[in-house]
């Protein structure tokens, strides 16, 4: 069975939801740049939802931090892949109201866009860039 994509998008304090059924690079790339700078997330789903691998790919900003997160399931369990970043300093840092390290958030947009692109594009991140 072949696996499509959906994009989803929520802009905070606009109340707006986008989702997007098979969407192409530029699609993802527009809602991307939407969220620059701003407050709110975009999510990449893989479809039909498979019962083992990348299930789905996650953005949340807010004061100029990026959080990513890829959610993959195994034969038993499921596991959720994001930057980490040892050298950074364990403040905490606030997006959409959750408190993360800031050792987990990005402020790369330009890394951002490239995590995507290649989940985009092969429908999984490396380790070397989620991990």
């Amino acid at each position: 069975m072949k696996t499509e994509l959906e994009a989803e998008f929520y802009l905070s304090g606009k109340n707006s939801f986008t989702r997007i059924a098979r969407p192409e690079w530029s699609d993802v790339n527009e809602l991307l740049f939407k969220l620059k700078g701003k407050q709110g997330s975009m999510r990449l789903v893989v479809l039909p939802e498979p019962s083992v691998g990348p299930v789905n790919i996650d953005v949340s900003t807010g004061n100029g931090f990026y959080l990513i997160t890829l959610l993959e399931y195994s034969e038993n369990d499921s596991d959720v892949r994001s930057y980490w970043d040892m050298s950074k300093v364990d403040n905490k840092i606030t997006v959409l109201g959750e408190i993360w390290p800031e050792r987990q958030l990005i402020k790369d947009f330009d890394l951002v866009v490239r995590v995507f692109k290649e989940f985009f594009d092969t429908g999984n991140v490396s380790t070397d860039l989620l991990n």
